[in-house]
């Protein structure tokens, strides 16, 4: 029996200002949505035709088109059918790409950053993670989700493994870039086309290009034609605030028009200190994405799909994970006594998006 297809996506880069495009009709925080066709058959959703699967950004949800909007509200496209007329009439189903858990867990590539030691690394990604999950929600409560560190790992791909184990990894980008040299740090999400549901999440900083840390300067031997630069070098970016935008991405936010939210599409360098706290734009999108709940961070299970592992899918044996406890410390009894039933899930069709400053 063959597998249905993953893929991945681009959710968002961070760049420098004045490159990333985002819809002009958004006036408050966005989030993603992928769309299938009932014109299509299963085999085909999994071959990701064109005219059967389909993203789209969704901002204001409360003046657009709402996923629980009533039958016959007109919506905006695309597609201008999005299910709010009465199946089976309806063309397409779309749903928000989003965490279907509330408990997510999160690797440190232990090669590290030659700017940064691995504890500060954590520290900063931990400080991001607690810009989100400390907010204030409307009608009070805080968000319901809790991240787990899970220790340093191995493998830095980006990758999505659904024959072996997986990490969500945060990884530098030292000595070369490549994606596009105006990308700040780029986030990249695994997710079912069919429902929305994120598998894997994984961010990459561009330390090749850009200076994060103020007190150490680029090395100068890293420079030259293969660390896809280009003119896009030695700029200087506040590495908490980068961070704390991509957890915004990894948590399933997309870019917004807000120019004072963390979840601005771009920095220009001015100022960037002020983006390490959250706007209440971003604060609404978070709590629309995770409702407020009690979540006990360290009884909740953050083990991926299909098991934990350290190593990269290559280096593992073919068939089913069996993820041990990771290296580095993080999570407590409460996830470890939940590895065994994590590590065989189901296969699902998938995509990914990437997000970026």
């Amino acid at each position: 029996m063959s597998l249905p297809a993953v893929d991945r996506r681009t959710v968002a880069a961070l760049a420098v200002a004045g490159v990333a495009a985002w819809p002009s009709s958004a006036r408050a925080y966005c989030v993603t949505e992928t769309c299938v066709s009932s014109t299509c058959t299963k085999e085909e959703i999994a071959q990701k035709k064109p005219d059967c699967v389909t993203s789209y950004y969704r901002c204001d949800p409360i003046e657009t088109c709402p996923s629980t909007c009533e039958w016959g509200q007109n919506c905006s496209e695309p597609p201008n059918d999005k299910p709010c007329t009465h199946p089976p009439e309806a063309k397409w189903t779309c749903s928000t790409i989003r965490w279907n858990r509330t408990c997510m867990g999160y690797a440190i590539h232990d090669v590290g950053s030659r700017y940064f030691d691995l504890d500060t690394i954590r520290r900063t990604v931990d400080e991001a993670f607690a810009a989100w999950a400390n907010v204030e929600c409307p009608g009070g409560g805080k968000p319901g989700f809790a991240v787990q560190y899970m220790g340093d790992v191995s493998c830095g791909d980006v990758e999505y493994n659904v024959r072996a184990g997986n990490a969500n990894v945060f990884t530098f980008r030292d000595d070369r870039w490549p994606h596009h040299p105006k990308q700040i740090a780029l986030t990249t999400q695994t997710f079912s086309t069919v429902d929305g549901e994120v598998y894997n999440a994984d961010v990459e900083m561009n330390t090749a290009c850009y200076q994060l840390n103020p007190a150490v300067s680029l090395d100068p031997e890293s420079g030259g034609e293969d660390d896809g630069c280009g003119l896009f070098r030695r700029a200087s970016h506040d590495l908490l605030a980068v961070v704390t935008h991509e957890m915004g991405h990894f948590l399933g936010l997309s870019h917004t028009a807000q120019p004072a939210a963390t979840m601005v599409t771009s920095f220009d360098g001015v100022d960037e200190p002020a983006f390490r706290s959250l706007e209440q734009d971003d604060i609404n999108g978070i709590c629309a994405l995770f409702p407020p709940a009690e979540v006990d961070p360290v009884a909740c299970n953050p083990i991926p799909r299909h098991g934990f592992s350290p190593e990269c899918g290559a280096d593992q044996v073919t068939g089913c994970s069996v993820g041990g406890a990771p290296r580095g410390g993080g999570g407590g009894a409460g996830w470890l006594a939940a590895l065994s039933g994590a590590a065989i899930a189901a296969v699902a069709r998938g995509g990914r998006r990437r997000g970026a400053v």
